[in-house]
């Protein structure tokens, strides 16, 4: 929890920028652990489950960055007025 606070202390100076390269690849590694058969520990391949409370983390942070930063309400629109063209 130490981890988290300290994010979003940072978080709160302002002027975010989203990263949506960390939040897919992030998306991707929680992914990976959700599937995989192991705690992480039998194969090299595997994620370890040591590493969840920062993946979380990180998906929770960029996401508010994303957020915070206005993109999100871009791509919002975006996909809105995509829905329009397809009507």
């Amino acid at each position: 929890m130490k981890q988290f606070d300290m994010m979003w202390q940072f978080l709160q100076f302002g002027g975010q920028k989203s990263n949506i390269p960390v939040l897919k690849e992030n998306c991707e590694i929680l992914r990976k652990m959700m599937m995989q058969k192991t705690a992480g520990q039998k194969d090299n391949r595997d994620v370890s489950f040591d590493d969840l409370e920062t993946i979380i983390n990180f998906i929770v942070i960029e996401t508010m960055c994303l957020y915070l930063s206005g993109d999100l309400d871009k791509i919002s629109t975006e996909s809105e007025e995509e829905d329009v063209d397809i009507c």
